[in-house]
């Protein structure tokens, strides 16, 4: 039986996102929709959309599958999702790959600004509705370098986005944001049986610092860094991007 690789997506993504991994030959792919997101069900308890229960959700598609271990690889909001997962059940990860993440904020103070700013994009999710904070959060730095791709691809990227519930979205931010969910830094520094990778574009400059940072406090890891790209490296460099999970996974 070939091993499994779990995709996990970004905010307002889905599991549309890692569609084209599909053609790995060496693994099954299991893409999954995050609560708040695609298919999942938005109208549930806001306790399902913390860190902790997220990661229990994962164990039990695990375990659902009968998989001994997992390949896991998270995108953004999706990789600080899977780097809580492989710590918190380090023996049921192979390898872990993240792309442009995170261990979250380690000071209160940061953590409390970022909670503040979150709260206001679930504001404007809620009272604007889907299509202005989609105007909106094309227009953030973090997505410039998307600026220059095709239209065609930058049309399919949005309509992704279009595609969620605000309620979901506002409720993501609310209850697993970056300033929410735990801090992973103390966790860093442990051993554990898997290999983590760190994948990051070149023109991201923020997360290449976070990689940086990451890549020395853990042991056995590897940075990896994509010329010519910024924070989301499987839209903009599709081909290098298949190609480097692909021989990650081998």
């Amino acid at each position: 039986m070939k091993p499994t690789l779990v995709c996990l997506h970004g905010f307002t993504g889905t599991s549309q996102t890692f569609r084209f991994l599909h053609d790995i030959k060496t693994h099954n792919v299991i893409a999954i929709d995050l609560i708040g997101h695609g298919k999942t069900s938005v109208f549930v308890h806001p306790y399902r959309y913390t860190s902790e229960q997220q990661v229990k959700d994962l164990e039990e598609i695990r375990e659902f599958f009968n998989l001994d271990k997992i390949d896991l690889l998270g995108y953004s909001m999706g990789g600080r999702l899977a780097l809580a997962y492989a710590f918190e059940y380090p023996t049921r990860v192979n390898s872990l790959i993240l792309e442009s993440s995170s261990p979250g904020l380690a000071d209160a103070d940061s953590r409390w600004n970022r909670r503040q700013s979150d709260n206001r994009l679930a504001c404007l999710l809620l009272d604007k509705g889907i299509e202005k904070f989609v105007d909106y959060w094309e227009t953030i730095p973090l997505f410039d370098t998307q600026k220059t791709l095709p239209q065609t691809v930058r049309e399919t990227i949005r309509q992704e986005r279009l595609s969620q519930q605000e309620v979901g979205l506002a409720m993501s931010l609310h209850y697993f944001g970056t300033g929410t969910q735990p801090s992973l830094w103390g966790k860093l520094e442990k051993e554990y049986p898997f290999h983590p990778y760190f994948l990051v574009g070149q023109k991201d400059f923020k997360f290449v610092s976070l990689a940086k940072q990451m890549n020395q406090l853990m042991t056995e890891s590897t940075m990896i860094e994509f010329e010519d790209s910024g924070h989301c490296i499987h839209v903009e460099k599709p081909a290098e991007f298949l190609a480097t999970v692909t021989q990650l996974l081998e």
